[in-house]
């Protein structure tokens, strides 16, 4: 049994508003990065930063994806690619968008190489298996890359349960379900 616990409709539809804005910042990025033409990205990067910013004015408690990077301690470069593949997720112009910044239509998924490439204050250290995304399994290398690829160039993904936090969604882990259902039944 998975639970759903409902959060307060105001937070929801601000968190939403909240994740909807820094993610097009981080598509903005992608596209700086494809070098997308005709386009002034830079005017428009700064608006969509400001926008966000404006987004998350007043929110309490504070949008999910800000929570969770202060909760494992994300450098703004970690967070970037934890929405990064969260995008993936829930853009459908992210696909595209990492195939243009690859260079490559077979290469349409983010890796640990685009971020480097694509995304501000980026850093090495981030790739490490200790480093809070791999430790705590924020993201994984996705099926599809050899396992023996470097792990710049592996597909990275979101994993699932944080994907759902991010967008606001709280459910029970299915991998505990079954320990929480039978800790009520003693009660």
């Amino acid at each position: 049994m998975n639970e759903v616990v409902a959060a307060p409709a105001g937070w929801q539809a601000a968190n939403q508003r909240a994740l909807s804005a820094t993610l097009a910042v981080v598509c903005l990025r992608l596209e700086i990065s494809a070098r997308t033409p005709g386009r002034d990205n830079g005017h428009e990067l700064e608006s969509a930063e400001k926008q966000y910013l404006e987004s998350i004015s007043g929110v309490s408690p504070a949008p999910a994806f800000e929570t969770l990077s202060k909760l494992f301690g994300l450098s703004p470069f970690e967070r970037a690619v934890l929405l990064l593949c969260a995008g993936m997720e829930l853009e459908s112009s992210f696909a595209a968008l990492c195939a243009a910044a690859h260079g490559n239509p077979q290469q349409a998924y983010p890796t640990f190489g685009l971020a480097l490439a694509a995304l501000p204050d980026a850093h090495w250290s981030a790739l490490a298996p200790d480093a809070p995304l791999r430790h705590w399994r924020l993201i994984e290398f996705a099926a599809g890359g050899s396992a023996g690829a470097p792990v710049t160039t592996r597909p990275l993904r979101i994993d699932e349960r944080i994907l759902h936090y991010l967008t606001g969604i709280s459910h029970l882990d299915e991998r505990l379900a079954g320990s929480a259902e039978r800790t009520r039944c003693r009660r």
